[in-house]
């Protein structure tokens, strides 16, 4: 009988801890989603600001989001992707007449490049891989090196001088964008739209063309290919292709 109530005071006692870590548990998990809210809030207090620098601590706090708490990675991304969105100028056709706007920028404003580092950086999108959509942008300058633009719709964007060396940009939609004179240097290409788009000048020293859909003999030829740039079968072939592999290899 003793042995007996040992037992149900082992067993109460035992379960008594288990609540009680339960309910600590679900505790600190409570005061923790309340702490990432309120973080949440006074990041998007601040990227409204008219202040740079405040917007600039509203992208980082954002960032630091997406890596303290995964789950609300995707929230994050999709806010500083309306942050782009909002801010970045749109591309513009044909040329500039007198009386028209003031030209665009060379390159993206601080917050806007900021933001853009914060989306495409490898560490963040291994807990957002959402599709992050800047079509019909003003992207002039933009710096991605060693980025992962995995799935990106950047139709239309302007991406002139453009940084995407080493990037991951596989299965990025680049319909009718301007890269004219970007850096696609080792950037892998698999499976990325290039119909339309305007590669003219673009170095292409080491990259990976060969899953590239829509890509055409005329925009090799345009750009600047190396020995080492990896190209289809087909569009390697070419004549053309051959005789400007052979004028970049023999420099100037």
């Amino acid at each position: 009988m003793g042995q007996l109530r040992l037992a149900v005071v082992q067993l109460a006692a035992l379960l008594g801890a288990g609540v009680a870590l339960l309910v600590t548990v679900f505790t600190y998990r409570l005061s923790r989603r309340g702490q990432v809210t309120d973080r949440f809030i006074k990041a998007l207090e601040r990227l409204g600001s008219e202040e740079l620098y405040v917007r600039l601590g509203g992208v980082l706090a954002l960032e630091q989001i997406m890596q303290d708490a995964p789950d609300q990675a995707p929230h994050a991304a999709a806010v500083l992707e309306a942050f782009v969105c909002e801010r970045a100028p749109r591309r513009r056709g044909g040329a500039s007449l007198p009386g028209s706007p003031p030209p665009l920028p060379e390159h993206p404003a601080t917050d806007i490049q900021l933001a853009l580092s914060a989306l495409t950086r490898p560490k963040n999108r291994r807990h957002s891989t959402a599709t992050i959509l800047l079509d019909g942008l003003h992207l002039a300058g933009a710096g991605a090196n060693f980025s992962d633009l995995t799935h990106m719709q950047l139709s239309r964007a302007d991406l002139t001088r453009a940084q995407f060396t080493w990037s991951d940009l596989t299965d990025v939609r680049f319909f009718d964008a301007d890269l004219t004179d970007a850096l696609l240097n080792g950037a892998r290409l698999n499976g990325a739209r290039l119909n339309g788009a305007n590669l003219t000048g673009a170095q292409l020293g080491g990259a990976d063309l060969r899953g590239a859909i829509g890509l055409s003999v005329e925009q090799v030829v345009s750009a600047r290919p190396t020995l080492s740039t990896k190209l289809p079968p087909e569009v390697a072939a070419d004549p053309a292709v051959v005789r400007r592999l052979l004028e970049e290899g023999a420099g100037p």
